[in-house]
């Protein structure tokens, strides 16, 4: 199964059940015994589960008690399950724990201080805005142009959390897998909500690929130039950007008149941009040279 940078919920399924293993066994070890898998239903794909695994990882003790980390991860599968209900996507948008939190704010924080950005991120829980509409028009627009990526954020995405701060557009993070933040403001204008939501679910699924498929080598921490940031990015980041900028072209010609002009020349843009660098500069493995390949500076529409 060649590597793509068009959506595939079948293999975003496979990923997910390798990245299960993994966190079944950490899981397991954190917790001095077997996961209660019957709980969970033997799937252990979450942010509350990734969040906990990833730090024991580097040896530190679980934010959470297992009780309390099955209870979270079911609580918020239900009310992931009420929202598809009510005609959304199938996500929780309650904001999780800050312990569990804790390590991707802080990798977010670093970031944004980067480039200057200093103000406090303040996550919103959805009682607190007017979110249900502006979800389901945006799911709504993903559902008639591009039903592919509905597909496959059903295997990937779990949560979605609105914050404010700053000059951050969004953000997703490995350490907290399945997990998109967006900014609270996106709300007024359910086009441009659609689009992070793609874009930050894009981000999601290269995480997931990835986590089982070896695409870059080792550079020693080389940083390059990318289109969009400021900073420069390590070699990941640059690949990000060039899979979530295919998408991102991909979703603007798939809107047709529904488009943004001005949103759609710049994704195009960038996407030449970001495709020049990849290509002439990434240490890519086969496996990445295969995934820049899929990619096209100025794609046109793979319709489905």
């Amino acid at each position: 199964m060649e590597l793509h940078w068009q959506p595939d919920s079948v293999r975003a399924r496979l990923e997910r059940a390798a990245l299960s293993r993994f966190l079944g066994s950490q899981l397991a070890e954190l917790y001095g015994g077997e996961p209660v898998e019957h709980d969970l239903d033997g799937d252990f794909v979450h942010p509350v589960t990734c969040s906990i695994a990833y730090a024991g990882k580097s040896g530190a003790s679980p934010a959470l008690s297992e009780q309390a980390m099955v209870r979270a991860v079911t609580e918020s599968r239900g009310r992931a399950v009420q929202a598809a209900a009510d005609g959304s996507f199938a996500i929780d948008l309650v904001p999780l724990d800050p312990k569990v939190m804790a390590g991707t704010v802080r990798r977010h924080v670093d970031d944004a201080r980067r480039v200057g950005d200093i103000e406090t991120i303040v996550f919103h829980h959805p009682e607190d805005l007017d979110c249900d509409d502006p979800l389901r028009a945006a799911h709504r627009l993903i559902s008639e142009h591009w039903p592919a990526m509905l597909e496959e954020m059903a295997a990937t995405v779990s949560c979605l959390t609105f914050f404010t701060a700053g000059r951050a557009i969004g953000f997703a993070d490995i350490y907290t897998h399945g997990l998109i933040a967006l900014q609270a403001a996106d709300l007024s204008w359910p086009i441009k909500l659609a689009e992070e939501i793609i874009h930050e679910s894009s981000h999601v699924r290269l995480n997931g690929i990835l986590a089982s498929t070896t695409c870059l080598d080792d550079d020693g921490g080389r940083l390059y130039p990318t289109p969009l940031r400021e900073d420069p990015r390590p070699a990941a980041g640059l690949l990000h950007q060039l899979f979530v900028l295919a998408r991102l072209c991909e979703w603007h010609a798939r809107l047709g008149e529904h488009a943004v002009p001005e949103r759609a020349a710049q994704a195009r843009e960038d996407l030449a941009a970001a495709h020049a660098i990849v290509s002439a500069e990434l240490p890519l493995t086969e496996a990445g040279r295969v995934l820049v390949a899929s990619i096209q500076p100025d794609p046109a529409p793979a319709r489905s």
